[in-house]
């Protein structure tokens, strides 16, 4: 996924104008000859922020205190992998990648006042382990969703990292097919299945017992990533395929899911929408060209 963007450095001046503008970057391959896949942010106690950057070979976390010397500050090598994608809950990094690192997991707690952070590997329970996984996302209520690991149908699996942060808990399971993005909020799962062509919405209230309650095709049928709006009534999709589109659904009836509208950049180029998410009024999207 190359994923979010790095608009966050201009959040504030968004409203004013849609047209952003790099403020720096970073050369990976100058820093460790590595391509990026995606990234995630965090901030600790004093207000700091920080990038944490999936890249082909490890993941790294950028000082973002000065927007224009973004500065590396810690550096966790991995096997090859042109994904590589890391999620935050409270103080903790969560990175998956489909290289068999298993999840990665780094305690961001000592910043700023050490860039010596603690790291560790979760491959699952011991019984049923899986060594690899496409994505992940941590929910408000500190629940880790792992998308497309080697276990099997690659569905999602359900971490609970709210007791013990570095040695999760596998509390349930949803399988009945493959995943390969996700979004969660307030007891309800909202997966996107790239194989098969569509959307699911699933009660996760009983994370050991999930309940599939709707399914719907994306407009072309090969669903890469979802979102839900903030008042919890739309969720948004894109289909990784040339000339594509992004979407938005009603699904104020999950067994009822109807599509609202579609949009398609730059028509007739054949551009490929990647991933959609919800910045309050905005959808911000990135696209491959």
């Amino acid at each position: 996924s190359l994923s979010i963007l790095f608009f966050f450095f201009s959040i504030t001046s968004i409203f004013s104008q849609l047209n952003l503008d790099s403020v720096s970057h970073l050369d990976y391959q100058a820093l460790h000859g590595a391509n990026l896949n995606d990234v995630w942010g965090y901030v600790d106690e004093f207000g700091n922020e920080y990038a944490i950057v999936g890249t082909t070979i490890g993941t790294s976390v950028v000082d973002l205190s000065d927007p224009n010397n973004p500065t590396e500050i810690f550096w966790l090598p991995g096997s090859e992998s042109i994904w590589r994608d890391p999620k935050v809950f409270g103080d903790y990094a969560y990175i998956t990648t489909e290289a068999e690192d298993g999840l990665a997991i780094i305690d961001l707690s000592p910043l700023p006042s050490s860039t010596t952070l603690p790291t560790a590997v979760y491959t699952g329970p011991s019984s049923n382990s899986w060594e690899s996984a496409h994505n992940c996302f941590a929910d408000e209520n500190g629940i880790l969703y792992i998308f497309g690991a080697n276990r099997g149908n690659g569905g999602a699996i359900m971490l609970d990292v709210n007791a013990s942060p570095m040695d999760p808990v596998e509390i349930g399971e949803f399988d009945d097919w493959y995943v390969h993005d996700g979004y969660a909020r307030n007891d309800t799962l909202y997966l996107a299945h790239i194989n098969d062509g569509f959307l699911s919405i699933v009660d996760i209230s009983d994370k050991a017992n999930p309940l599939l309650l709707g399914t719907q095709d994306t407009p072309n049928t090969f669903s890469h990533n979802i979102w839900l709006s903030d008042n919890g009534e739309v969720v948004f999709t894109t289909d990784e395929l040339s000339g594509s589109y992004v979407a938005s659904f009603d699904i104020t009836d999950p067994t009822n899911i109807s599509q609202l509208d579609k949009i398609q950049s730059s028509p007739g180029q054949g551009v490929i929408p990647h991933n959609t998410f919800v910045y309050n009024d905005y959808l911000v999207t990135s696209y491959y060209s």
